[in-house]
């Protein structure tokens, strides 16, 4: 089988560095005109798409910082929160969902009220499967790091819902408007409702 030596620009477009990996948030902020304390009740402060075959459907796929894993659908990010900070619960139907601490402990909650969880260490990982309620939370005195890989077919990566008082905390904090402006952006809060 044949070999090859990238170039060091060929291989740019491979490498993503940490510190100019752009912010979801930050793109819904200056897109879609979202403000971040509304993103951390539903996300974690920081979510950056480092790596997937593109741009992804859904809310939290934007363009990746390195176009890869050509091999299979996936979207690996790093999701960074203050100490007892993470996304509110929230279910993927389709898509398995795996986490990994890169730093601090994290605590992961299941179930439509959170009603089991487990703690991650450092370098620990839990895979969740899809239709399963699930959130991830800081237990650390500091920021902290863990790895998301979300899988599932190209067409499945918008498959995203959460709790119905995640809406209700963004509309007491911020009024109807802001979740009704959510939802018409393709956030959903029906988890639990019969449809």
């Amino acid at each position: 089988m044949q070999r090859w030596t990238p170039t060091q620009e060929e291989m740019k477009p491979r490498i993503a560095r940490f510190k100019e990996v752009a912010s979801v948030k930050k793109l819904h902020l200056e897109e879609k005109g979202i403000p971040p304390d509304v993103l951390e009740m539903i996300m974690a402060k920081t979510t950056r798409n480092v790596m997937s075959p593109g741009p992804l459907p859904g809310q939290l796929s934007p363009k990746p910082a390195v176009e890869g894993g050509d091999a299979g659908v996936f979207r690996l990010g790093i999701a960074t929160c203050p100490p007892n900070q993470g996304p509110g619960l929230h279910v993927h139907y389709n898509t398995h969902e795996t986490f990994m601490a890169l730093t601090g402990k994290w605590e992961i909650q299941w179930g439509d009220h959170g009603e089991e969880s487990i703690m991650l260490d450092h370098l620990d990982l839990i895979a969740m499967p899809p239709r399963v309620t699930r959130r991830f939370i800081n237990r650390s005195d500091e920021d902290a790091h863990l790895m998301v890989i979300i899988q599932g077919q190209r067409d499945e990566f918008d498959d995203v819902d959460r709790v119905p008082e995640t809406a209700d905390a963004i509309a007491k904090k911020y009024g109807q408007g802001m979740v009704d402006k959510l939802e018409t952006l393709g956030w959903k809060f029906t988890i639990g409702k019969e449809l």
